[in-house]
């Protein structure tokens, strides 16, 4: 997984894959809020599937609530409103 932040509120996600010998990818865009000084929310644009040279998109809008425990200049650390838990890291 691949995440990229673009200024001032854009987020893109992007999850590889390969299935039955075709490369394949998830990716995701949306929009940042920021709640409070911890917590983040992120309302994302319907999914972009591709497999191989197949590409569509499938279901709906879909959003995140991210609560933001530590960042600093190499690592961001986050636990989802349902528990998940998620480490970034950043790539030079």
């Amino acid at each position: 997984m691949v995440q990229v932040v673009e200024a001032p509120d854009v987020i893109r996600n992007k999850v590889s894959f390969s299935v039955f010998g075709f490369d394949g990818a998830v990716s995701l865009k949306g929009k940042l809020n920021v709640l409070d000084g911890k917590w983040i929310q992120v309302i994302f644009e319907p999914p972009e599937v591709k497999v191989g040279s197949l590409g569509f998109q499938y279901g709906g809008e879909s959003e995140v609530k991210l609560e933001i425990t530590y960042v600093d200049e190499k690592i961001r650390l986050g636990k989802g409103s349902r528990g998940s838990l998620f480490v970034f890291l950043r790539r030079e």
